[in-house]
C-alpha cells in the first residue's frame, strides 16, 4: 500500500470530533502561529530557537534482547540485566528503553536491576536528562560471597 494512503487511512480513521480534539487543534495553532509568545505566555522564560516536526516516524526493525523479564506476583515485571564492566550512561539509555518498551507492551510498571560483575569501585545507577532521572537498581556480586550467593 503506498505510504499517501496508509497516511489518510490513519488520519480517516483518528477521531476528529469532540472537546479534546478541538483543544489540540487550538493548542497547536497557537504555538505555530504565536510561538514566543505563547512559550512567555506558559511562564517559560527560555527562548526558542526552531519549530521542529512533531511527526516523527522511524521505521526500524530490530531485536530488543533483554537478559531477563519475569513477571511478578505483585503484577510488576522485574527486568534483568547482566554486566561485567562498568555501566555506561549507553548502557542506561537502552535499559530505560527496554523497560519503557516493556512496559507499553504489558501495560505494567517494571524495574529494572542490573547485576554487576565489574570490580569497578563506584557503579553509575541513573542518568538524568532535562527533569527527568532513570534509575535502576544495582546488585553487586563483587560486593558478596559467592558460595553464599549461588548455594
Amino acid at each position: 500500500m503506498p505510504l499517501e494512503t496508509e497516511v489518510l487511512l490513519q488520519d480517516k480513521n483518528r477521531r476528529q470530533d469532540g472537546p479534546a480534539y478541538s483543544e489540540d487543534l487550538a493548542l497547536k495553532s497557537a504555538a505555530a502561529c504565536f510561538g514566543d509568545e505563547l512559550i512567555r505566555w506558559l511562564g517559560i522564560s527560555e527562548q526558542a530557537i526552531l519549530s521542529v516536526p512533531t511527526e516523527m516516524v522511524k521505521l526500524e526493525t530490530r531485536h530488543m534482547y533483554e537478559d531477563f523479564l519475569y513477571e511478578m506476583e505483585n503484577g510488576m515485571y522485574y527486568h534483568f540485566e547482566f554486566e561485567s564492566d562498568s555501566i555506561s550512561k549507553e548502557d542506561l539509555k537502552r535499559f530505560r528503553e527496554y523497560e519503557a518498551s516493556t512496559a507499553r507492551i504489558y501495560n505494567a510498571p517494571v524495574i529494572t536491576y542490573v547485576i554487576c560483575s565489574s570490580g569497578v569501585k563506584k557503579l553509575r545507577d541513573s542518568i538524568t536528562e532535562g527533569i527527568n532521572t532513570y534509575r535502576v537498581r544495582l546488585i553487586r556480586l563483587k560486593d558478596e560471597n559467592a558460595e553464599t550467593t549461588f548455594s
